[in-house]
């Protein structure tokens, strides 16, 4: 998957929270288990943009599902 579209999407879906989209980098430790949950449940569910929100929804709520 291209982690350059996913870390747009990332930030994106932060900005929508209110949040500092650009404190997360293609580098960061957070950027990496954000994407790594993302292709996880890629290969359940097809949707990459419902995908990303539920992750960055669980990232931004500290949900123990993250």
């Amino acid at each position: 998957m291209n982690r350059k579209l996913i870390l747009k999407m990332v930030q994106n879906c932060l900005k929508q929270y209110n949040e500092d989209g650009d404190s997360i980098t293609l580098n960061s430790r957070t950027f990496e288990e954000i994407y790594n949950k993302i292709v996880a449940a890629k290969q359940v569910d097809d949707d990459l943009h419902d995908i990303v929100n539920d992750v960055v929804y669980g990232y931004i709520t500290d949900s123990p599902y993250f």
